[in-house]
């Protein structure tokens, strides 16, 4: 069975947040924070604590974790957005590695390229004192 967050334990054994985390803190009932630093109440937990205020709530909770899948998910049109969003960025880093690396070639032809040595202009004293080119 899922875990009731604080909102849906306070509704289901009809308390307030605040009664609940009274409980908590003073180790009557024991819960854990999520990574989303959200409290996750077991409800087994809860209701050994407290009674339920119907049984239709708990009922209706898990049905509700169980009816989550990725088609009737809430958030599917944003998952969709972020997944074209993940392919789009992959692409773009794809190119630019290929434009870095297309860079550093030109880079490295540039720098080992040795040009033919030319070969010694005569300078003008030897012309003005032999009038001929060697």
């Amino acid at each position: 069975m899922q875990p009731f967050t604080l909102n849906q334990a306070a509704k289901a054994c009809n308390k307030s947040k605040s009664t609940l985390l009274a409980a908590i803190s003073g180790g009557r009932l024991s819960a854990k924070r999520d990574d989303k630093n959200q409290w996750q109440i077991d409800p087994a937990e809860l209701f050994r604590v407290y009674e339920s205020r119907t049984p239709e709530l708990v009922t209706e909770h898990q049905t509700d974790h169980q009816n989550r899948t990725p088609e009737n998910h809430p958030n599917t049109d944003l998952i969709d957005a972020l997944k074209a969003q993940i392919e789009q960025l992959t692409s773009q880093v794809k190119r630019e590695q290929e434009n870095a690396d297309n860079w550093r070639n030109q880079a490295t032809m540039l720098l080992t390229h040795q040009p033919e040595p030319s070969k010694p202009q005569d300078s003008r004293l030897w012309l003005k004192l032999f009038g001929r080119k060697r």
